[in-house]
């Protein structure tokens, strides 16, 4: 399994037969992909930091191409075709050899679960722990409460790939969303995504005392284009 890291939130995972390109909105280089493969476009939902509408014109270049997309993301008729796949929180699918459990975000859209050649990727979009610092005690309170909730649904389970927000913006709980993550979920490699280019913060959650034994293997980002080759 090779794992291509594009930019912002969006990772390439090619596998055997099949290739995951997940929120990929046009920004960063993608990799040299077969069209030989399977090849799914996985967008989490319609913020243009996750997902923009030229992207479907790159069926053009990979031919066959299937388009999963959360169902936020609001496509003209022309732009629908039998390669789109609009989908929705807290539901299955089963599309190719690909299988997709969804979650709901706590921001907008889904994360997915998804499974392939024997292989289970998560991919967090902007499911996480959005605690700010100028709102109500109440609204951190229920966001904590609705994440916990979502991500309690995994929990137990395994992964063998796990992307999660680390996220500057959020100052002291930068690092909240993911640390509760991996207590519920095993994660046997996690990549950091979301940083806004502050790289510096992949390197500084490793140093956090609550993180020590909750990492598998850990990537921590440094630049767009970095390339990971996994079992």
């Amino acid at each position: 399994m090779r794992v291509t890291y594009v930019y912002h939130s969006s990772f390439v995972v090619e596998l055997e037969r099949s290739v995951l390109i997940f929120d990929y909105y046009g920004e960063g280089r993608l990799p040299e992909i077969s069209t030989e493969k399977e090849i799914y476009f996985l967008n989490s939902h319609g913020h243009p930091d996750h997902f923009k509408k030229e992207i479907l014109k790159l069926g053009d270049q990979y031919p066959g191409a299937q388009y999963i997309l959360s169902r936020d993301i609001r496509l003209s008729k022309e732009e629908k075709g039998d390669w789109v796949h609009l989908v929705k929180a807290r539901e299955e699918y089963g599309i190719g050899e690909l299988r997709i459990r969804t979650l709901r975000s706590t921001d907008l859209g889904v994360a997915f679960v998804a499974e392939t050649e024997g292989k289970r990727i998560y991919h967090a979009g902007d499911l996480n722990w959005w605690h700010w610092e100028g709102e109500s005690k109440a609204w951190n309170n229920n966001m904590a409460a609705n994440y916990k909730q979502e991500v309690d649904r995994l929990s137990g389970q395994s992964v063998d790939v796990a992307f999660l927000p680390l996220d500057p913006r959020l100052s002291d709980a930068y690092s909240w969303g993911m640390g509760y993550f991996l207590e519920k979920v095993k994660a046997d490699h996690v990549y950091p995504m979301h940083c806004w280019d502050k790289y510096e913060i992949c390197e500084q959650v490793k140093k956090e005392p609550g993180f020590q034994g909750l990492f598998g293997q850990y990537h921590p980002l440094k630049h767009p284009g970095q390339e990971w080759e996994i079992c």
